[in-house]
């Protein structure tokens, strides 16, 4: 009778030390936060892959900062540079294709070790309906 008791005491404890968050207060604020850089470094991309054909001049990074909450401030850091342009066999001339390799990175402004990367290849080049940027490949990197 004593074990079964002791059982039971044993079983609703672990239930409530499973229940109980851990560390919610500090841990939250820094999943936030790296969220916050990983979505910064996504959107810098997305905003350089909007902004083609324009590149920014020697590799200069594109900088953009934003608020995203009461204290926190997200930013991301763009650099594009083009990496090749596609030529037709034979014809010895480009198809207008041309490709860039693009770095975004995102953080935040008090999280020192959670900055979030991007890396993408873009294709670029006429389209019957306009120009039209392609992604290649596309790779993050960063704080979970």
């Amino acid at each position: 009778m004593l074990s079964m008791l002791l059982l039971v005491i044993l079983s609703a404890l672990g239930m409530f030390m499973v229940s109980v968050p851990v560390g919610t207060g500090e841990s939250a604020g820094r999943h936030h936060r790296a969220a916050v850089a990983r979505n910064m470094a996504r959107a810098g991309a997305n905003a350089a892959i909007a902004r083609f054909p324009l590149v920014n001049p020697g590799g200069s990074p594109y900088v953009r900062r934003i608020p995203v909450g009461p204290n926190v401030t997200g930013r991301y850091s763009v650099t594009s540079q083009k990496a090749a342009a596609e030529f037709v066999p034979g014809s010895g001339r480009g198809s207008g294709f041309e490709e860039f390799d693009l770095v975004s990175v995102g953080s935040v402004t008090d999280l020192s070790d959670g900055d979030a990367r991007v890396v993408a290849r873009i294709r670029y080049g006429p389209d019957l309906a306009g120009p039209k940027a392609r992604i290649l490949k596309w790779e993050e990197s960063g704080p979970r």
